[in-house]
């Protein structure tokens, strides 16, 4: 489905411009697709609004590049699938409940970018040697992601631009979407005594049920 496809570029391009990672446990592990398509990696990035030129710079040359300058009117028109979603708009809310995601709100942008099963991302952070996991780079951290932008035609849905993604590094801490995560087990741990004798009421072989009666 892929054409016409632009060099890889980091975004945002801004050195204290971060977008914000969700949905990344597909980082990791590929997720099947609609309609029975292969199944991809991906996540979700989310931006500030006023962060966006560099990635519309990237989705008009990839435009222009496949369709030529009329590709642009195409595109105005609604004619050529756009890879940005509002923040607050249908696809940034439950189904079920109509409330915004985590994460999301008018201030804000997202793209969904994707990478084939045999193509999995980069994800690193301080080491670019070594290959995180989701307990470091979670879903509400802060980076900045390695991306290409391509154009697609498909005989269901027409012509379109997406990105791809091939790595994201982790910049920030931020609060956890969509899950506490893991325990802080230094804060919450207790010393442990050695097994002492057992409550009164679970003697005899009644068990742990007669702790709380009948």
């Amino acid at each position: 489905m892929a054409k016409t496809r632009t060099p890889d570029f980091k975004a945002p391009a801004g050195k204290n411009e971060l977008c914000r990672l969700s949905y990344a446990q597909s980082l990791f592990k590929p997720r099947a697709a609609a309609e029975g398509g292969e199944p991809k990696y991906g996540c979700t990035l989310i931006f500030n609004k006023k962060h966006r030129a560099e990635l519309e710079k990237q989705v008009a040359e990839t435009i222009v590049a496949e369709w030529g300058p009329k590709g642009l009117e195409r595109a105005k028109a609604g004619l050529i699938k756009s890879p940005f979603l509002a923040g607050d708009g249908k696809e940034a809310r439950n189904k079920q409940t109509g409330d915004l995601h985590p994460g999301m709100g008018p201030d804000v942008f997202f793209i969904r970018p994707s990478a084939n099963k045999d193509r999995p991302p980069a994800v690193w952070w301080k080491d670019p040697n070594k290959q995180e996991d989701e307990t470091a780079v979670y879903s509400g951290c802060y980076g900045k992601a390695v991306l290409n932008c391509f154009a697609w035609h498909n005989d269901k849905s027409g012509d379109g631009v997406s990105f791809g993604i091939q790595g994201f590094q982790k910049h920030a801490e931020g609060e956890r979407l969509g899950g506490a995560g893991p325990i802080d087990k230094e804060k919450w741990s207790e010393t442990i005594e050695d097994d002492g004798p057992a409550p009164a009421e679970t003697a005899g072989g009644k068990g742990a049920s007669a702790l709380f009666g009948d």
